[in-house]
């Protein structure tokens, strides 16, 4: 394993309920605070009243409402998983950068948030002159050693794979890194939340767009990039594609 990203010191505490998407009361001894969720995602697998979750106090408070952050939510079987997409742009950007575990090799070059028409993605990164257009998404559903994604349907994803696909028949590489923050064997889209983003992912690997699967996990304070193998389940094997 490697370490990606040091976190700092994380409270363990109690998961209480979730007001909005925003927000979740937690209870840490004998007191109830709140905390920022940074993950539109339901989640509803790992934030469910009386689960154990861990939140970071928050160093210059500002304009914010609420002193914490949510960090990761606990398994049945004890593993961490982070819930805090706040993070990935520092995860992303490390693994980009280190040319052993990045799946580009060396980058010549590489920009975050970079504007395409009427769309942002994550990173552009350059290779011996030729674009490499990058959107990262992170994944924290898994049943029975399958990663999914996403756990809510979501447009914004659509679009990303859209333009991804525009990109490459224009003559540019186009990949989506996926980090995938708890153990999985496999990984294939939640048609059952997303149908339409199912539909288009299998488009987008058929006309080349690349997807890589980064394996990681969250531990004593940390991410840690695991080199593990998550296949990508073919398109025929899933018993919904047959009826759509």
């Amino acid at each position: 394993m490697k370490k990606i990203l040091e976190i700092g010191k994380i409270e363990a505490g109690i998961f209480i309920d979730r007001p909005n998407r925003f927000i979740g009361n937690i209870q840490i001894g004998n007191e109830i605070v709140q905390c920022h969720i940074h993950d539109s995602g339901r989640i509803k697998e790992l934030l469910y009243p009386g689960n154990t979750v861990g939140i970071k106090k928050v160093d210059k408070i500002g304009k914010r409402k609420t002193n914490w952050d949510l960090i990761y939510g606990m398994t049945q079987d004890g593993e961490k998983i982070l819930l805090n997409s706040a993070y990935h742009r520092y995860i992303s950007e490390y693994i980009l950068k280190d040319k052993k575990i990045c799946p580009f090799g060396a980058l010549d070059s590489l920009k975050a948030e970079v504007k395409n028409g009427d769309s942002r993605l994550d990173f552009l990164g350059v290779q011996d002159k030729k674009n490499i257009w990058i959107e990262v998404k992170g994944v924290s559903l898994v049943e029975n050693n399958i990663a999914m994604f996403p756990d809510a349907p979501s447009e914004r994803a659509q679009k990303h794979l859209v333009e991804l696909m525009k990109l490459k028949e224009k003559g540019d590489r186009a990949a989506v890194l996926l980090l995938v923050f708890r153990s999985a064997t496999k990984f294939r889209p939640r048609f059952e939340t997303d149908i339409k983003f199912t539909k288009l992912f299998y488009e987008a690997l058929q006309k080349g767009v690349e997807v890589y699967l980064m394996p990681l996990c969250l531990k004593d304070n940390a991410i840690y990039y695991d080199n593990k193998k998550i296949d990508i389940i073919d398109k025929k094997l899933l018993t919904i594609w047959n009826k759509i």
